[in-house]
């Protein structure tokens, strides 16, 4: 016990001592023990003080948390931007004469292409949705596209580390 705490010989009883260097036994054992006890902590490396642990798992636990507070947060701020981005697209689309007539001329592209096209009339449709103009399906389509990659950002900010 007291070669693993570092004591012998210097830290031993007197008597001890005595019958250590009087023992062969004892006098080999307590060598043979000191020789081990260097070669272990050579061997082994420090361990951090409980306090070190203690402060490292606290500190960890707050990270932890601090990330769990911050996740509602980061999809608000993700929602309110894209809301912005949705309203400034809505208003750059509407008062910007040369932004409409290129999608004018993308929707008579896309309705020349489309017309093209002979697909089955499907007659669950209702009537009205043939008199949409084609400019607004693609105003339609640019919204879809536009939720679609909300979304997909959205769920790869809120994706664990």
């Amino acid at each position: 016990m007291m070669v693993s705490t570092g004591r012998w010989p210097e830290g031993a009883p007197a008597e001890l001592r005595a019958h250590a260097e009087s023992c062969q036994v004892c006098r080999e054992l307590g060598l043979a023990a000191a020789a081990i006890g260097e070669e272990s902590e050579l061997a082994a490396p420090a361990l951090p003080s409980a306090g070190t642990v203690w402060w490292k798992a606290q500190l960890r636990a707050r990270q932890e948390a601090a990330r769990q507070v911050a996740r509602p947060i980061t999809a608000v701020q993700l929602l309110a931007f894209s809301a912005l981005v949705g309203v400034m697209g809505a208003v750059f689309g509407a008062t910007t004469v040369w932004f409409q007539r290129s999608l004018r001329a993308v929707g008579s592209v896309v309705a020349g292409i489309v017309a093209g096209i002979s697909l089955p009339r499907l007659p669950s449709l209702p009537e009205d949705l043939s008199a949409i103009p084609m400019g607004y399906w693609v105003i339609l389509v640019v919204v879809g596209f536009g939720l679609v990659a909300a979304a997909a950002v959205f769920s790869w900010a809120m994706k664990e580390e």
